[in-house]
């Protein structure tokens, strides 16, 4: 029975390290550099899954060989210190508030200063080709998808950090999310990525295609309406058959909007039908995350836009006298 990763570790043996990191990326070696004095690494395993988020520092100046990094596809960012890093024959440096993406399949070398420290997301690489052959409109795609060897633009970089920084501290706090909410937040960091960061399908993404006839539009719409909560653009587009862009084109042509903005609506209806008819035990906090928000304060900002009142108000309205105060806001 394969023994689970530690989630948390403290300590100055450099083995120890190693053999905790390859339990959750790859089999590599590490050289320390230097002889000044060695620090405490520590390794804290916020996130197991669906997409693991680590946060890693060795409390020394090392080299690392991780092969050709096998199955592997990482976010990268730096939170102090520098290093650099090598895959094939490209090279990037990592600045302190970068994050340069690691792809699989070529020959990787890692060097940090003893400052070093990093927080990094494992993308799970089927889901994140799934979904760059949905918005092909491909049952798969005809080779591996890598990014280029180069950090984030500083627009990409800040909706990145916001994003993780929204799952490492729901991942903290112990809450246990509902399952629409992981998969709209998870296709989205994934979706982040590929349409803004550049890779060896982005010309293929940005070739013109034609719109999703009306007829389509309108079937989409009833999937959105009547589908799991989990429901996302990507699933719709893979159930009509097409690509995402070609949603995408048929919804600008239709509503005027994103297939994204339009579902963002239908899951607000939502939210606002079970507030209208709550019980005693109904919260703000846990109709929007059964539909599908995690961020509570853009949640009531939607809402607001839609229905000209806070979400809460809405609750305190409708549930019986006296019941509202219980309710968490």
């Amino acid at each position: 029975m394969e023994k689970p990763a530690k989630t948390h570790l403290q300590t100055s043996d450099l083995e120890e390290v190693q053999s905790v990191v390859a339990d959750v990326y790859c089999a590599h070696s590490v050289m320390t550099l230097g002889g000044g004095r060695a620090d405490t690494a520590g390794l804290d395993l916020i996130r197991r899954a669906p997409q693991p988020i680590v946060q890693l520092h060795y409390g020394r100046s090392v080299r690392i060989d991780a092969g050709n990094f096998p199955r592997l596809m990482l976010m990268q960012t730096c939170l102090d210190g520098s290093g650099t890093v090598e895959q094939g024959s490209l090279g990037a440096e990592l600045r302190r508030g970068q994050t340069v993406p690691l792809s699989p399949g070529l020959a990787t070398r890692l060097a940090f200063d003893s400052r070093f420290a990093q927080q990094s997301v494992r993308l799970d690489i089927a889901r994140v080709e799934a979904l760059c052959s949905t918005w092909l409109n491909r049952s798969a795609l005809d080779r591996s998808l890598r990014f280029d060897l180069n950090p984030f633009s500083a627009q990409l970089e800040q909706a990145w950090s916001q994003a993780v920084g929204l799952i490492v501290n729901y991942a903290r706090s112990g809450l246990l999310l509902p399952p629409s909410a992981v998969a709209h937040l998870d296709e989205f960091i994934i979706s982040l990525v590929l349409s803004q960061h550049p890779h060896n399908y982005s010309d293929d993404l940005r070739r013109p295609q034609k719109g999703l006839p009306p007829r389509l539009v309108r079937e989409a719409e009833r999937l959105m309406r009547d589908g799991e909560p989990n429901q996302t653009p990507s699933k719709i587009a893979a159930e009509l058959g097409v690509s995402l862009r070609t949603l995408e084109l048929g919804f600008r042509a239709v509503h005027d909007c994103s297939p994204s903005e339009f579902l963002r609506r239908v899951r607000i209806a939502k939210a606002r039908e079970t507030l209208l008819a709550p019980n005693a035990n109904t919260s703000v906090t846990e109709v929007a995350l059964a539909n599908g928000f995690l961020h509570l304060a853009r949640f009531s900002a939607y809402y607001r836009k839609m229905f000209g009142e806070l979400p809460v108000h809405t609750l305190r309205r409708s549930q019986p006298r006296g019941e509202w105060a219980m309710a968490a806001e």
